[in-house]
């Protein structure tokens, strides 16, 4: 190595050990006050944040606490599975419906409508939801509802 890159690995290390110094893992990170957070009687934790950009849309995100993690060894691979039947029917939307539902208003699958499920968590969401249109807020909710209690788990 040339004095250059020993300078400069150094200099690199250096400024790493030097930030560490005034980093202090103990304080919490502030929460963002443009956010609205609340709890459903039924335990549902909540979390709003408006933003205008883009115009008359919102997207909404379904997080659960559960992943492949929390399955024994005979049931590998349930999760994922559960994550793929939500989009196959749900009380309110039997069949394809949903996905018909949601194409027809402009938001996609797979672009728009996805999920995935990791370790410890299984997310779904909706994202583009053009809100300004009649009764989209409502289905989307509707939709997040039967994600939640209203798998038919048939196709």
């Amino acid at each position: 190595m040339n004095k250059i890159t020993i300078l400069a690995l150094f200099l690199y290390v250096f400024a790493g050990v030097e930030a560490q110094e005034f980093s202090d893992l103990s304080q919490k990170i502030p929460f963002d006050e443009k956010i609205t957070r609340g709890v459903l009687p039924n335990g549902l934790s909540y979390y709003i944040r408006s933003n205008d950009k883009p115009e008359n849309s919102a997207s909404f995100y379904l997080i659960q606490n559960v992943g492949a993690i929390l399955e024994d060894d005979d049931q590998n691979g349930l999760a994922h599975f559960l994550e793929h039947m939500a989009f196959n029917g749900t009380e309110t939307y039997p069949g394809n419906s949903m996905t018909e539902m949601l194409e027809r208003n402009g938001i996609k699958f797979g672009r728009d409508v996805n999920a995935y499920t990791s370790k410890n968590e299984t997310v779904y969401n909706l994202s583009r939801v053009p809100v300004n249109r009649d009764g989209m807020l409502d289905s989307s909710l509707i939709v997040l509802k039967d994600w939640c209690n209203g798998l038919t788990l048939t196709k």
